[in-house]
């Protein structure tokens, strides 16, 4: 149990909020599950309501039944900002401590901290100051009033900004009326230039030339190219100057086979001296090798295959 002092909020008790009687929803419904749903393989981690991490909010109400979720992997701590709204602590009146709940720091009360097996106590704070000083940004930042499902924003044309919660959107249409942030910057954030989760394959992108240098110094046929099939964030008009760049164009993919895998896979159309790397989500190299066939020891999880004359492929490994 989480060793508070109980003391400490003598003074609040009657103004904390108690579980049972405001929060009905629970974390994980069994209905939502569905072991036959087929879920994208993208890598777009969120961190579920039962502190478990998920690789795409697909997979977190297919698989896990869940309820609620926000954005990221979990850490385990206080600092995943979890929105425990949904979860039914009992109706007692044992002080647990501060939760963001629906959106806002409170206290609250309950009857332990454990539910349904899943401990929630790391994710409680010891005052309102601290979990406003951690949460209260991205509470403010997200303001679902912005929706608007009239607006139909443009989804080919990127023109990146940077939200006020550290994110890189696709332009200022989406960041408003879609992700529903309520400040913004042009351009990508600092330091962002790839992320596999904006890779999307299949996405008709223009066929019109009117190419950009990646950030990754790499020739993409346009800027929509550049985002759903390089996974960039930022880039500059017009070709990359430096020498044996290869100019990307969406006809030039690998097809791998299995995929997914459990590790092993062919790499068609690649010369059997043709070097090849693997990154995983976070853009960092995990493997690399040369010809067609590849035994990767890899843990489960979507990773992205590059080879030099041919665009990012998402490979999924189970």
């Amino acid at each position: 149990m989480k060793p508070f002092s109980f003391l400490s909020f003598a003074f609040v008790l009657a103004g904390i909020v108690t579980a049972a009687s405001a929060y009905s929803q629970a974390c994980v419904d069994s209905t939502l599950i569905d072991p036959n749903a087929i879920c994208p393989a993208l890598w777009a981690p969120v961190c579920g309501c039962d502190g478990v991490t998920y690789g795409n909010d697909c997979e977190a109400v297919n698989m896990g039944g869940m309820t609620s979720w926000v954005d990221g992997e979990c850490t385990g701590t206080s600092q995943d900002c979890l929105d425990l709204g949904g979860i039914d602590f009992g109706a007692c009146d044992m002080a647990m401590g501060v939760v963001l709940i629906n959106g806002s720091c409170q206290f609250l009360s309950g009857c332990g901290w454990e539910v349904g097996g899943v401990d929630y106590s790391p994710y409680f704070f010891v005052s309102e100051e601290e979990c406003t000083s951690n949460c209260g940004s991205e509470v403010e930042c997200i303001d679902p009033s912005l929706a608007d499902p009239l607006v139909d924003c443009d989804i080919f044309d990127p023109s990146p900004v940077c939200g006020c919660d550290s994110l890189t959107h696709f332009n200022e249409c989406v960041v408003t009326y879609v992700d529903w942030v309520s400040e913004y910057s042009l351009g990508a954030c600092p330091g962002d230039c790839y992320d596999a989760s904006r890779i999307v394959e299949g996405m008709n992108c223009p066929e019109q030339s009117d190419p950009v240098c990646g950030c990754d110094s790499v020739t993409y046929n346009n800027a929509c190219e550049a985002w759903y099939s390089g996974g960039l964030a930022q880039w500059t008009e017009g070709p990359c100057e430096t020498s044996g760049i290869i100019q990307h164009t969406a006809s030039t993919r690998l097809h791998v086979a299995p995929n997914p895998s459990n590790g092993v896979f062919l790499i068609s159309e690649l010369h059997p001296a043709a070097p090849w790397q693997v990154y995983n989500a976070t853009g960092t190299l995990v493997l690399q090798g040369r010809g067609p066939l590849a035994n990767a020891s890899l843990s489960a999880g979507c990773y992205i295959l590059h080879s030099e004359g041919f665009l990012p492929t998402r490979l999924v490994v189970q």
